[in-house]
């Protein structure tokens, strides 16, 4: 298995690297802002694969259908973003997944880390709208891991993740 992993990591094709932009940059330029890949939702048929795989279908552990990343280039960052959204009276933390942190294995991972905040958003606009107990994922990524995650690289996971039946 560790074979597999080297293989994986010595074919990584760093020619494909996105281009990573400050929000308040982007902001001031529409046709930057614009040009933004934002994700989408995950897909349904993913969703399901990890509820079968992961979860034993039971729906209530798949956190990450609405996600967000984050990317930044120090780790000092990623830590005052937290400490922003632990003050936010709006936000709602269920979860954090540090595996920035030494003891996560990272084998888990195929060697990739970042942080994972589960949260919710609580306020009046979402108990209006009946969202205020969804459940979203926000990715908190140093940039040079995120270089890695090219189209590519990403490839490389879902194969890494569906040889371990995740």
């Amino acid at each position: 298995a560790e074979s597999h992993l080297q293989s994986m990591v010595e074919s990584i094709d760093l020619s494909q690297r996105s281009i990573y932009v400050k929000w308040a940059d982007a902001k001031k330029t529409p046709a930057l802002a614009a040009s933004i890949k934002w994700p989408g939702l995950k897909r349904i048929d993913r969703a399901i694969e990890k509820l079968n795989r992961s979860y034993r279908c039971d729906i209530s552990k798949l956190l990450d259908v609405c996600r967000q990343c984050i990317v930044y280039e120090e780790i000092d960052d990623i830590s005052r973003c937290l400490e922003v959204l632990a003050r936010d009276l709006d936000v709602d933390i269920v979860r954090v997944k540090n595996r920035l942190h030494p003891s996560y294995d990272s084998w888990k991972s195929a060697g990739y880390r970042d942080v994972l905040v589960n949260l919710r958003i609580v306020n009046e606009a979402t108990r209006k709208l009946g969202v205020d107990g969804h459940v979203c994922e926000l990715q908190l990524v140093l940039k040079g891991f995120m270089d890695l995650r090219s189209d590519n690289g990403h490839l490389r996971f879902v194969k890494f993740r569906n040889s371990r039946g995740e």
